[in-house]
């Protein structure tokens, strides 16, 4: 009695080469189009609310103004309201060099004192 790893070449469930590199085509084509929908949804998603959505701004230099308030916010097709940092989700990333002497204002745009 012969054993086989892989089904005969003759079989039902032998692929030829070509169908295994079409199948495999097809699959990187899918998880770029899945990546694309995702990235249209995102935007379409955070244009529906005023709060911009997605990687966090970035601020240079010595001085800074933050407003921290409450903005409407839309990722799963919801309206909600969520806490944000210069009406951005995430905050604003700040960067400055060592040994400046920076100043950070902030107001508090929220209802409730922190």
């Amino acid at each position: 009695m012969k054993r086989h790893s892989f089904p005969p070449v003759g079989s039902a469930l032998a692929l030829p080469i070509a169908s295994r590199r079409r199948f495999v085509q097809g699959l990187a084509a899918s998880g770029v189009l899945l990546g694309s929908a995702a990235s249209l949804a995102d935007r379409a998603w955070s244009q529906n609310g005023n709060a911009a959505t997605g990687s966090a701004p970035v601020l240079r230099g010595t001085e800074f103004e933050l407003v921290i308030a409450e903005s409407p916010v839309n990722f799963t097709g919801t309206a909600r309201v969520a806490t944000t940092i210069n009406g951005s989700i995430p905050a604003p990333t700040l960067y400055w060099r060592e040994g400046d002497t920076i100043t950070i204002r902030v107001t508090n745009r929220l209802t409730q004192a922190t």
